[in-house]
């Protein structure tokens, strides 16, 4: 496995990694390298969506093309 040193990186983005590292109880590197995977197995794959689409494909009701409402909902009034 390769390693690498990353340098400048801004202290509040460096800050910021520490303390989501703590939240997932992992270390700073720990953090980095899962951050670097997910960007590129999402990459790879493909967005929640695509993916979903992908597990349906061929399905009958696929082709069905329905144009989005885009009007704004109307907010709900409490007596």
């Amino acid at each position: 496995m390769g390693n690498m040193s990353i340098r400048n990186l801004p202290d509040e983005i460096h800050e910021a990694l520490k303390h989501r590292a703590a939240q997932n109880n992992r270390s700073a590197e720990a953090e980095v390298r899962a951050l670097l995977v997910e960007t590129f197995e999402a990459e790879q794959k493909g967005g929640f969506g695509t993916r979903l689409r992908a597990c349906f494909e061929g399905i009958e009701g696929d082709e069905l093309d329905i144009a989005r409402d885009k009007t704004a909902a109307q907010p709900l009034e409490l007596e």
